[in-house]
Formats: structure tokens, C-alpha cells, sequence
């Protein structure tokens, strides 16, 4: 018998909260990428910095 994998609640938000956290991500890169003069070949560095903006902010904010 295969085994089902089920999510539980506890998992779902926590899951329902990245897609908004990765659009904030994918707006900042978009952002950093203007700001360097639209230049191609940095979008792993633009993503690595938008993401550790955003989610230095959102952990920022939980610890208050």
C-alpha cells in the first residue's frame, strides 16, 4: 500500500504566507535590477539581496 502524504494545518499557512513573501522578493530584484542600469547577468545576486531584505525585515518584525 502506497503511503499518502497529507499536509497538516500547521504546515499550510506557513505555506500560504511564502507566496506573497516571494513576490515582495521578485519585486526588489526587479527593483535592484533598474537600479544597476537594467545590466544582464546579476539576477542571482539581485534575488540573493531582495531576499535577504525582505526576509531580514519580515524577521525583524516577528521579533518584536
Amino acid at each position: 500500500m502506497a503511503a499518502t502524504h497529507k499536509k497538516s494545518a500547521a504546515v499550510q499557512p506557513v505555506q500560504a504566507n511564502r507566496a506573497p513573501l516571494e513576490e515582495e522578493i521578485q519585486k526588489l530584484a526587479y527593483e535592484l535590477y533598474c537600479l544597476c542600469g537594467y545590466e544582464h547577468g546579476h539576477d542571482l545576486e539581485h534575488w540573493a539581496e531582495a531576499e535577504r531584505r525582505v526576509l531580514e525585515r519580515v524577521e525583524g518584525r516577528s521579533k518584536r
